[in-house]
């Protein structure tokens, strides 16, 4: 039988004198990766720096190129500014042509003509007497897009509507060709017009056998108002 005489605290001091040889090599490995790690960082820093001062003059030329394209794009923004005015009026002069091609091209063919074009704003022909603006239009009609958020370019007076006068002759459908004529502006892209409202939009005469033309009226609202000069 074998007895261990030996106090716990020596037994103790003994495993722990074993255990030493591999406590004093875990520090250094611990050590040993420290500085590796210290070293790649320093040495990562070193080729930043480095690689920043080669850069540095390439970056130089970045910012001033930089600086010129921000200069040309101010520049190019004050000239829109200056030609948006002109792009406006150039856009206008050509709108109140397409609009005169529109109406011509959904008259019908026969028994209708146009007579006269009254441009309007906000119910109120524009650019006639008040004589005559009360023959053209006695009571105002205002038009359904004010107040809805429908405004011209700018804060000036624009021209919202149109209002067209013309003649239709005696003919089978009497009148109905002037409902003929609205129906095919429903389709227009220039004017806004509800397709439910005809009784707004249309003022026609009633046919008599004593004369041979009747007059008729179309209010006709514009889709995007136009700013008057």
């Amino acid at each position: 039988m074998e007895l261990n005489l030996r106090p716990a605290s020596v037994v103790r001091a003994q495993a722990l004198e074993k255990r030493r040889p591999f406590l004093i090599m875990a520090a250094a490995c611990f050590i040993l990766a420290l500085v590796g790690w210290g070293t790649y960082y320093a040495r990562a820093a070193q080729e930043t720096r480095q690689s920043t001062e080669r850069l540095q003059p390439k970056i130089d030329k970045m910012r001033a190129a930089e600086a010129k394209f921000n200069k040309l794009r101010k520049d190019t923004a004050s000239l829109d500014s200056m030609a948006t005015p002109l792009i406006t009026a150039i856009k206008d002069r050509n709108f109140w042509p397409e609009i005169l091609e529109d109406l011509n091209a959904r008259l019908p063919k026969e028994d209708i003509w146009i007579t006269e074009l009254v441009a309007m704003s906000g119910g109120k022909a524009i650019g006639v007497d008040e004589k005559r603006m009360m023959e053209i239009a006695p009571n105002p009609v205002t038009s359904p897009s004010a107040g809805k958020g429908t405004t011209a370019r700018t804060s000036g007076t624009a021209i919202d509507g149109i209002l067209v006068r013309g003649l239709y002759l005696l003919n089978p459908k009497q009148e109905q060709v002037v409902v003929d004529y609205f129906r095919n502006l429903v389709g227009s892209p220039f004017f806004a017009i509800d397709p439910n409202d005809q009784a707004r939009a249309i003022k026609p005469s009633t046919p008599t056998n004593t004369e041979w033309a009747f007059p008729y009226e179309l209010h006709l609202d514009l889709r995007k108002p136009v700013e008057i000069p």
